[in-house]
C-alpha cells in the first residue's frame, strides 16, 4: 500500500481527507463483498504517517437494506478507525448540497458536503462482478452517493445514475481494493471470493476501471456505465502502468462470470419491467 500511494503521488499536504469506503451489506470482509478492515488499516497507516495532523474521515452512506451505523462495529471498520485517530461517517447524517450538472438524467444532484470540504479525496472501492454491470469498481461505487435510502429505483436507469453521480462527485484519486474480490454472477455480495492481492490505484476514475475491467477478463466498451462514462466526458480509457504489474501478466487473474447468464438475466429483468409498466 506505501509503495501505491508513493506512485500516485498524493499532495504533501493535506488538511481534511474523506476516504469513502464500500460497505453494501452486512457481509464480512472474509466474502470479499465489503471493504476489509486490514486493508482499511494499511491504508490509514501510510496517510496517517504522512499527514500525521489531518483530520481523516471514513465515510459511507446507507443502503437499500443497511443502516451504515450498524456495519461500522459489525464489520470492524470503527476499531480500526480509532487506532489510527479516524472517524467514522454516516453520510446520511452529514449536511448535503446541490452541486449541478449535465448528466444524462439529471441537471443536479445533493451531495455530501464532506466531499467538498476536504483537500483530499480518496474512493475506496472493492473489485467485484455485478449481476448488473458486469464489474463495479470506482464508477459504481459512488453509487452509494444518491442521498436517497432507496435506491431500487435507480435500478431502472443503472448505468446513467452511476455516470450522473460520478459527474456530481469527484475524487481526487481511486485506490481499489483488489486484494479479495468477487467473481460469478451472483457478484457483488453473493458471489465468490477470489484472492487477487493487488492495489490499484488512479487519479482518473474511468482509466482505473477500464484497467480493473481488462484485469478481471471485460472487453471495457461492453461495460454500459463504462463506456457512457468515457463519452460523457469522465476520463479515458487509455492509462499507463506503472508499479509490478504489467499487461503481459492480466490475463492470468480473468474472473468467473457467465455471459450468457448475464444476457438472459437481462432479458428477464427487461420483461418484467415492461409486464410492470402496462
Amino acid at each position: 500500500m506505501g509503495r501505491l500511494i508513493h506512485l500516485l503521488g498524493l499532495p504533501e499536504t493535506a488538511e481534511r481527507i474523506a476516504i469513502k469506503l464500500n460497505l453494501c451489506d452486512y457481509r464480512k470482509w472474509e466474502t470479499g463483498a465489503t471493504s476489509d478492515p486490514k486493508v482499511v488499516g494499511a491504508l490509514l497507516e501510510v496517510l496517517r504517517a504522512r499527514y500525521p495532523h489531518a483530520k481523516i474521515f471514513l465515510c459511507e452512506n446507507d443502503s437499500t437494506d443497511t443502516l451504515v451505523e450498524n456495519l461500522w462495529g459489525y464489520l470492524g471498520i470503527d476499531a480500526v478507525a480509532a487506532r489510527y485517530d479516524a472517524k467514522c461517517i454516516s453520510l446520511s447524517k452529514e449536511a448535503w448540497t446541490q452541486v449541478p450538472i449535465r448528466g444524462l438524467r439529471c441537471s443536479g444532484l445533493e451531495v455530501p458536503a464532506l466531499f467538498q470540504e476536504c483537500d483530499l479525496f480518496i474512493n475506496h472501492p472493492k473489485l467485484k462482478t455485478h449481476g448488473k454491470t458486469r464489474i463495479t469498481c470506482g464508477l459504481k461505487n459512488l453509487f452509494g452517493c444518491y442521498r436517497r435510502k432507496d435506491k431500487r429505483p435507480l435500478h431502472h436507469y443503472l448505468d446513467e445514475a452511476i455516470v450522473d453521480i460520478n459527474m456530481a462527485v469527484r475524487p481526487h484519486f481511486v485506490i481499489v481494493d483488489a486484494d479479495l474480490c468477487v467473481e460469478g454472477n451472483r457478484g457483488p455480495t453473493q458471489g465468490l471470493p477470489k484472492k487477487v492481492e493487488l492495489f490499484i490505484g488512479g487519479q482518473d476514475s474511468v482509466a482505473v476501471d477500464a484497467f480493473c475491467a481488462r484485469l478481471m477478463g471485460f472487453w471495457p466498451y461492453a461495460i454500459g456505465h463504462l463506456r457512457k462514462a468515457m463519452r460523457a466526458g469522465l476520463g479515458s480509457f487509455a492509462y499507463r502502468l506503472t508499479g509490478d504489474l504489467g499487461p503481459e501478466c492480466i490475463r492470468a487473474y480473468r474472473f468467473q462470470f457467465s455471459l450468457s447468464k448475464f444476457l438472459f438475466m437481462g432479458i428477464v429483468r427487461r420483461l418484467l419491467s415492461w409486464s410492470e409498466a402496462r
